[in-house]
């Protein structure tokens, strides 16, 4: 680590020794923080600062325009350099003095991170890097978090996606602000922030790293991007962000076309029980879905996986789109556990064991003993998460629940069995024109294949009285009014149940 610019004045006193180009660069950032609300004077911001010259700038730049605004300057110790951190971190914290903020260092276990994750260490850096700023938010109550992203690093980034492979969402760079994340040097050039720097005399590091060949972002900065301007295009950074520039806008677009159709075609069920507590699955209609453009279909696809935290390649969304549009039934594994299950005009996205890493079926069978049913009262089946409550009632004809079935106490004999349903099982629906399989009767009911073990069958010596929480037989139905019924409900174990009177 090697320290630039000895000389070093306090932040609060620069403002009288700008240049005409430098008061221009002040006005600059102060335009685009206003332009786009990024920073609230009323609330604390957090500021990045690795030493470096680009986030020592922003400190400055920040305090400067801010100065009545509560700053936290925050050195994040990755534990990859160290002999270079500890005076980087005694220099932020002399900035911090001289800008009149308060000082934060933290430190993160990068190499543990990358090993345990297998991610690259430049990703694991990143990943804690942010969250121990977010922490560190959180203690002051924050508005927002700045980093020192500058123009040229958009440059970079751009083409650092697209050698790894991007759309355009990827393509149109890093965002001025995402979350509480803000960038307001995103649109400088770094030249104009050193300048900045060694006009107003102010110290700052630079990271061995950053020269690093080992690291992709390096050998972009330092091989291709120069090779490319030398040989190609003498203006190949500034083409580069212009074109990050027009997909960003382009990129807005077609986000909310795909919020649009993500509200007409797709419907969220949460499935909450004893057994299966906060399982979201969502359900895309096939029969929209298809009439779409292809360009809408995969960003919709996308926005599905990653609401379902699963990181969707290109390939899984290939995958995705022919299990859409071919005339089969099917199921993708993707991952963080994730099944993609076709089922006639719908494809089921859901956790079969949760969100971890998973190579099973995605229909995962649920059984549980039969369970004799001696008479009136209360049965739990913690297997399914539910419980059958039969009580003795009179029968009204009027708001029924979906939940809540009524029987002619005189057409069964006591005990009943409650089973999980068979192949070949039969019965005559109520409302029907005669009897149907059960496996039949679920698929018309649009039952998910992996959600039909929840309905069990309630038997009365042998005969099939109803599907619990679904359906009566047609044989055991009650018609008229004021008569003596016994009332069946099929509910989740943990639904609060009413007192008792």
């Amino acid at each position: 680590m090697e320290q630039s610019n000895e000389k070093s004045k306090p932040c609060r006193r620069t403002t009288g020794h700008f240049s005409h180009s430098l008061r221009e660069l002040q006005q600059r950032v102060a335009k685009l923080i206003h332009s786009f609300s990024l920073i609230n004077p009323d609330q604390a911001v957090i500021i990045g600062v690795s030493g470096g010259s680009d986030s020592v700038a922003l400190l400055h730049l920040i305090s400067t325009l801010f100065p009545a605004t509560l700053r936290i300057a925050v050195y994040v110790d990755h534990g990859l350099r160290p002999s270079e951190t500890a005076a980087e971190k005694q220099l932020v914290q002399e900035r911090a003095i001289a800008c009149s903020a308060i000082f934060r260092a933290v430190s993160v276990n990068v190499t543990d991170r990358s090993k345990r994750e297998h991610i690259s260490t430049e990703e694991a850096a990143r990943i804690l890097r942010y969250q121990a700023l977010e922490k560190v938010q959180e203690e002051f109550q924050a508005g927002c978090i700045a980093v020192g992203h500058t123009a040229n690093d958009q440059a970079e980034e751009v083409l650092l996606r697209l050698i790894r492979g991007s759309g355009s969402t990827g393509l149109s760079g890093m965002d001025l602000q995402r979350g509480t994340i803000i960038r307001p040097l995103l649109r400088e050039k770094k030249y104009s922030l050193s300048n900045y720097l060694k006009e107003q005399g102010i110290p700052f590091c630079q990271d061995s790293s950053n020269l690093d060949p080992r690291f992709l972002r390096n050998r972009i900065r330092l091989d291709l991007l120069p090779k490319l301007e030398n040989e190609y295009n003498r203006a190949m950074s500034q083409t580069l962000i212009q074109t990050a520039s027009i997909l960003k806008e382009e990129d807005r677009l077609l986000q909310d076309l795909t919020q649009k159709a993500y509200l007409d075609q797709v419907r969220k069920e949460l499935v909450e029980s004893s057994a299966t507590p906060g399982k979201t699955r969502l359900f895309l209609d096939l029969a929209l879905f298809t009439r779409e453009h292809p360009a809408l279909q995969r960003r919709l696809l996308e926005k599905i996986c990653w609401s379902m935290n699963s990181r969707p390649s290109f390939q899984k969304i290939e995958n995705l789109l022919s299990l859409a549009t071919s005339q089969d039934n099917g199921e993708i594994h993707l991952s963080c556990g994730l099944r993609a299950s076709r089922q006639d005009s719908t494809i089921i996205f859901h956790h079969p064991v949760g969100k971890k890493a998973y190579r099973g079926p995605a229909i995962i069978k649920k059984s549980f003993s039969p369970l004799p049913i001696p008479g009136p009262g209360s049965y739990p089946v913690p297997e399914l998460g539910h419980e059958l409550l039969i009580e003795k009632v009179f029968f009204t004809a009027d708001a029924l629940p979906h939940e809540q079935l009524f029987i002619d106490p005189s057409k069964l004999r006591f005990p009943l069995l409650l089973r999980p349903s068979l192949p070949g099982d039969l019965f005559h629906p109520l409302g029907a024109p005669g009897r149907k399989k059960i496996s039949r009767f679920l698929s018309d009911q649009k039952i998910p294949a992996d959600m039909r073990d929840n309905y069990p069958l309630l038997l009365s010596e042998d005969k099939i009285v109803a599907v619990a929480g679904l359906r009566l037989d047609h044989h055991f139905q009650i018609s008229t009014t004021g008569m003596p019924a016994l009332r069946l409900q099929w509910r989740p174990i943990d639904v609060e149940k009413p007192p008792s009177s």
